[in-house]
C-alpha cells in the first residue's frame, strides 16, 4: 500500500461534490449552448472543477457534477 492510499479517506467529505441541474431550454439565455455555458461559468467563478455531465432523462437538461474541494479543485 502506498502512502497516498493509506492517507485517503474511506469516503468523500460531506458536501465535496455538488450536482447542478442545467436546463437546456432556450429561454432567457437564447440557446441551449448559452444556457450550458452559463452553468459552466457559474461553477468556474467558484473555482469548482467539472467532473461529470449526464443527460437528465426526465427533462430537457443535463446534470453537472462539480468537485468543490479536494484533489480536483484548487
Amino acid at each position: 500500500m502506498t502512502e497516498g492510499q493509506r492517507d485517503a479517506p474511506a469516503r468523500p467529505e460531506a458536501e465535496r461534490y455538488y450536482a447542478q441541474h442545467a436546463s437546456l431550454d432556450a429561454g432567457e439565455a437564447g440557446t441551449s449552448e448559452a444556457a450550458l455555458q452559463e452553468a459552466i461559468n457559474e461553477g468556474a467563478r467558484q473555482s469548482w472543477k467539472l467532473i461529470s455531465v449526464t443527460q437528465d432523462p426526465t427533462s430537457g437538461g443535463v446534470i453537472l457534477v462539480w468537485d468543490t474541494s479536494g484533489f480536483f479543485s484548487g
